[in-house]
This record gives C-alpha cells, structure tokens and sequence, in this order.
C-alpha cells in the first residue's frame, strides 16, 4: 500500500512539474521570438528575393480548414467540342502524350477525361502565368525607364547582346528596387524609398572607406558622416510606417462603414413585410420560369 501511495505521489509532483514548466517555455518562445523581431529595424536586413509560388488551394469540407487542391477546380469541366479540339492541339504539341490518351480514351473513357482535364488545366494555368509575368515584365522595364533611365538602357543593351545575362540582371534589378516599383502607385512612399535606397548606397561606400581607411582622423570623420547618414535613414523609416499606418487607419475606417450598411441590410432582411413580398414575388417568379439570381 506504502508503495503504491509512492507511486501515486511521485506521478503528482511530475504532473505538476509539467504544469508549471510549460508556462515558463511558452513565454521563453514568445520572448525569443519578439527578441527575433526587434533585432533590426533597417529594411536590409529583411530577408529579400522573391517568394515561392503558393499552392493552390480548394473549398474543403464544410466546417474544414482549406487544403491544397492539385486537381482541376469543379467548374473546370470539358465539352465533347473542347476534348477534340484539345486533342488536336495535343497531338501538334505532345504526339506521344495525345496517342497514351487516345489509347486511354478506348480503354476507360472517364479516367481519360480526368486525365485530359489535368493536362488542359496545367496548360491553361501555364499560360497565364507566362502571360502575367510577361505582364510585369512590361510593366517594370516602363517604370524603369522612366525612374532609373540609365539602369534601363543598360538592360536594353544586353538584351539583344545576351539573353541569358539579361534575365540575371532584370532579376538583380527587381531585387534592388522592387520595393519602390511595389508602392508606384503611392507617390508619397515611393519618394521616401528612394531617398531611402541612395542613402543606404552611401552607407555602404561609408563603410568600406571605413574598413581601408589609414589614419585614425579619417576613419573618426567617415565614422561622423555614417552616424548622419544612419539618422536620415532611421527618419525615414519612421515615415514609412507612419504612411503605412495612415493607410491602415483609412482601411479601419471603410470597414466600420462597411459595417453599418451590413447590418442595415440585416436588420431590413429580418423585416417580416420585406420577407413577405420577396417570398410572393419568388413564388411569381418560379411560375413564369423565371431563374432566382443566387
């Protein structure tokens, strides 16, 4: 009995270990990762490049999160006019994958339209998206022009003279004002993010001048003109975030509006007489043969 009142207390102060455990990791974590979070606030310390491209998702169940969906999306569906004419265009493009599904069709003629479903659908998604980037292509090589010029005639340059070379440094080019062509279409921001970019250009001639200075007075004056640099640019990203949260607030504020019209026209759907005449006019509707819009 002794040894199993052991037992029972051992296994209690193990329990309450635990509990009191896990407050304290739960709020180391969140420490280090506000720590994480307040380690810089200079934009070049943020990760940069462009982000991978996101999966598409699909409805779920209901009640279901949303999950990944690699298939043609429900409305995606072929009429016997688009199979032919996909088959077509298959067998110009893709002889050996048109003849696997022409041999598919015979043998299972639902597995081949599911099969052939996939295949126009990752070509028509293909297209658009070349489409898009084509698109932004344009779209920055324009704004290029009229921002950096010189930046953009060495490009078009190169991209008669190498192709490839032209791609690597259209990308570099994006890396390096991205940001700027993001917030063209606030004029404001745009501003402060170029003003923003020179002088963190000239921070970075600062410091190498710095690092291959000789005499101890020149490195004290570099180091001088790098603190005033530093306080420009630390003004300047106060300004953004004050822009941002100008932008956020107008935000809030035609979302509150947006919330009286919407329980406005709550409180009028939940009025007898209104349900009452949409409810008879519905009904005249469905006899004439009318289609209620959803």
């Amino acid at each position: 009995m002794q040894k199993g009142h052991g037992i029972i207390l051992i296994s209690m102060i193990v329990v309450l270990t635990t509990i009191v455990t896990l407050p304290c990791y739960a709020q180391e974590k969140e420490k280090k990762e506000k720590d994480k979070q307040e380690k810089s606030i200079w934009p070049e310390e943020e990760p940069r490049g462009p982000r991978g491209p996101r999966e598409p998702e699909g409805p779920g169940e209901p009640g279901e999160p949303r999950g990944p969906r690699w298939g043609p999306p429900r409305w995606f569906e072929l009429t016997d006019e688009t199979i032919e004419q996909i088959m077509k265009d298959l067998a110009k493009s893709e002889p050996a994958k048109a003849a696997e599904l022409s041999k598919l069709r015979e043998k299972d003629p639902e597995k081949f339209k599911e099969e052939l479903g996939k295949v126009h659908f990752d070509k028509v998604m293909r297209e658009r998206m070349e489409a898009r980037r084509h698109q932004m292509q344009a779209e920055y090589t324009e704004w290029l022009e009229k921002n950096y010029p010189e930046d953009a005639k060495k490009l078009a340059a190169l991209k008669e003279r190498d192709p490839n070379l032209y791609i690597k440094r259209f990308r570099l080019s994006m890396d390096k004002y991205g940001r700027i062509f993001g917030a063209r279409e606030n004029p404001e921001l745009c501003e402060v993010l170029k003003e923003d970019l020179e002088l963190k250009e000239k921070a970075d001639q600062l410091v190498r001048k710095i690092k291959s200075a000789g005499k101890e007075d020149e490195k004290k004056e570099l180091t001088a003109q790098l603190e005033q640099v530093a306080g420009r640019r630390f003004n300047l990203i106060v300004r953004q975030k004050e822009i941002a949260y100008a932008q956020l607030l107008k935000r809030l504020e035609e979302l509150k509006k947006k919330l009286v019209e919407d329980k406005a026209e709550v409180t009028k759907w939940k009025d007898a007489k209104f349900k009452e005449e949409n409810v008879k006019k519905r009904v005249q509707e469905l006899i004439s043969g009318f289609k209620w819009g959803d």
